[in-house]
């Protein structure tokens, strides 16, 4: 069960958003019997001011409604931190919400980054069972204490012996919220909480929500922990606000603050990261939900290092994209061990539920600055070495880099035909695999751009579609490529390759739109927009430097013709230019096709069973396209 947005607004335009997320909460108490039935108005009041004494001032979060509302909504254990979070998004707006970086987190998800948390963490076992057994004792004794009758002297202290307070680990969310993740703690037994926000009413709700898990040993500071010192702790987890930073003073700032930022955009979620571990104590852990970007980025090179620096990388999982209100991000749980952590570790490394294999602090040393391409089995990464071991980078055979980029569309596209001595241009909607469905658009106001546009003009190209959408086939080609003609200009929601020798760039259009080269792509990296950065590193195999005209061949008959099945007899070629064993080229297929798997191994298996010469020798009668 979630909260049901249309009731909740209702009632927050009838009582207003505290008032609201007052009565939600009293319903949660009632839902877990810290309540009596609340049959009535005169019910809802009379528990209101007995929670409110129970639990020094923390339920309600603030004061009711004068009279009772018309309007009802259902609520489940986490309807508070929910309801908290849809209001925030309703005030914000969806532009509002994007600035900030603000997203709701799915309980399962902060379960999921908290269990991670403790199994790949510096916390041990016992200190979460001396924790539990001090609340459960603690409890106990306040009972006894409290039923005792009047008159008779105190009962002997039932915690002589317990753990202290101070050796209780202490959990803190620098980036609260409504404490999603302080109470995903706290149903992990880990019950001394500290919360840290910019937003008071945020930390109100937060220390509700803790309220109604039992928890009253919290603390809650208003404050920004990116500058701000809240007290060390042996845990911190939290989601941490996404986004670009817009705001010029802040970028500088940051960067002051965190020189490993400096050079280029600056992410929110970055600094975050590398505050992280400074918040814990050395040993400590960190554990957050963050956007995977900064892993493959070009530009982050030097926040990799940072973190390698300041900690061990005890897991990384994928967990997709979780947010209902952020359909593109793909986040990831980060756990680091602060240094020094005690021990080298391996990096776990995950996704969703799936254990993938373990990556050496050493590989990511090497690969810092480079990028982090870690979301791989055994048999992908054997799969990645071998067709890298048979291979040079594109980049070293060809051109490599964006469409034009006007500043302005509006003021320089329009959707039409070009006329005489106009110029025609391709955008990421014209591409479709090995060939364009032309969308026309003219170039206006050419004047300012010339020189952008002389860099295309002329030349024949091989376009990628670069701004990609979130297909949930597995089979979906991330790497959708075609030919554009020497007359038109490719606009900047397209990659493109360009190198003098035809046949070869003809070899390459057929290449990257490959089974092989897809199934290459999607493993080294979980971004769909397909950047020259991370084209310039792909890998083409040795054998098509040599003769490309088969392969080129056989592209120029699948672009001309339309006739899908030749896509095939392509791959046949890739997979022997890369001379993979059967092995490789079933691990490839299977990541690529999913359910697919059999059949379309099945038509691939008469294309694979042919000799080399007759496939080679198709590919050469077919004829340059008319």
């Amino acid at each position: 069960m979630t909260t049901a947005r249309e009731p909740l607004l209702a009632l927050a335009q009838e009582c207003g958003a505290h008032g609201a997320l007052s009565l939600i909460a009293l319903r949660v108490a009632e839902r877990r019997g810290l309540t009596g039935r609340l049959r009535n108005w005169s019910d809802v009041l009379a528990a209101a001011r007995t929670l409110n004494l129970c639990t020094s001032g923390a339920l309600p979060p603030w004061p009711l409604p004068q009279r009772q509302p018309l309007a009802e909504c259902t609520v489940d254990d986490d309807s508070l931190t929910e309801a908290a979070e849809i209001l925030v998004g309703q005030r914000l707006g969806a532009q509002g919400r994007r600035r900030a970086g603000v997203y709701y987190t799915p309980r399962e998800i902060a379960d999921r980054v908290v269990a991670l948390s403790l199994q790949h963490g510096s916390i041990s076992g016992k200190q979460i069972r001396a924790a539990l057994a001090r609340e459960r004792i603690k409890g106990e004794s306040e009972r006894i204490h409290r039923d005792r009758p009047l008159g008779e002297s105190d009962p002997p202290s039932l915690e002589k012996g317990l753990a202290k307070r101070s050796d209780i680990p202490l959990v803190l969310d620098p980036c609260a919220g409504a404490g999603a993740f302080l109470v995903a703690a706290a149903r992990a037994g880990l019950r001394r909480s500290a919360a840290m926000d910019l937003d008071a009413d945020a930390l109100r709700v937060a220390r509700a929500a803790l309220a109604l898990e039992g928890v009253l040993d919290a603390s809650f500071s208003r404050g920004d922990s990116l500058r701000d010192s809240p007290p060390l702790a042996d845990l911190l987890v939290s989601n941490p606000p996404y986004g670009h930073l817009d705001d010029p003073q802040e970028r500088v700032a940051l960067a002051l603050l965190f020189p490993s930022l400096r050079g280029g955009e600056i992410d929110r979620y970055t600094a975050c990261v590398l505050r992280a571990t400074a918040l814990v104590r050395p040993g400590g852990t960190a554990a957050l939900l963050v956007p995977d970007t900064w892993m493959s980025n070009a530009r982050s090179g030097s926040i990799r290092a940072a973190v390698l620096e300041a900690a061990e990388v005890a897991a990384i999982v994928d967990l997709g994209k979780p947010f209902a209100a952020a359909k593109d991000t793909r986040v990831q749980a980060l756990v680091l061990v602060r240094r020094p952590a005690g021990r080298a570790r391996a990096t776990f490394v995950g996704r969703h539920r799936e254990v993938l294999a373990t990556v050496s602090r050493d590989e990511l040393q090497q690969t810092a600055r480079r990028g982090w391409q870690v979301y791989r089995s055994n048999a992908e990464r054997t799969l990645m070495m071998a067709m890298e071991a048979a291979s040079v980078p594109l980049g070293d055979l060809c051109e490599v880099g964006y469409g034009m980029r006007t500043g302005n569309n509006p003021r320089h596209v329009e959707r039409r035909p070009p006329e005489r001595g106009e110029i025609g241009l391709v955008g990421g909607e014209d591409i479709l695999p090995f060939a364009l469905r032309w969308k026309p658009k003219t170039l206006c106001d050419e004047g300012p751009l010339s020189r952008l546009i002389e860099r295309q003009l002329g030349r024949e190209r091989v376009a990628i579609q670069r701004i990609r959408t979130n297909a949930q086939a597995p089979w979906a080609r991330w790497l959708e490529a075609a030919m554009v003609p020497r007359e038109l200009v490719c606009l900047d929601s397209i990659s493109t390759l360009f190198c003098t020798d035809v046949d070869r760039l003809w070899a390459l259009l057929g290449l990257v739109s490959s089974v092989a080269l897809n199934r290459y792509h999607r493993l080294r990296t979980t971004d769909v927009n397909v950047k020259p950065a991370l084209l310039r590193d792909l890998p083409v195999p040795r054998s098509l430097l040599e003769d490309a005209r088969p392969l080129a061949r056989l592209t120029q008959k699948r672009a001309a013709s339309g006739d899908a099945a030749l896509e095939r007899a392509i791959d046949t070629l890739v997979y022997r230019a890369f001379e993979l064993p059967e092995e490789l080229v079933d691990e490839a297929e299977r990541g690529f096709w999913g359910t697919r798997f059999l059949e379309e191994r099945q038509r691939l298996h008469p294309a694979m069973s042919d000799p080399r010469a007759r496939v080679v020798g198709v590919a050469g009668n077919l004829g340059e396209p008319h």
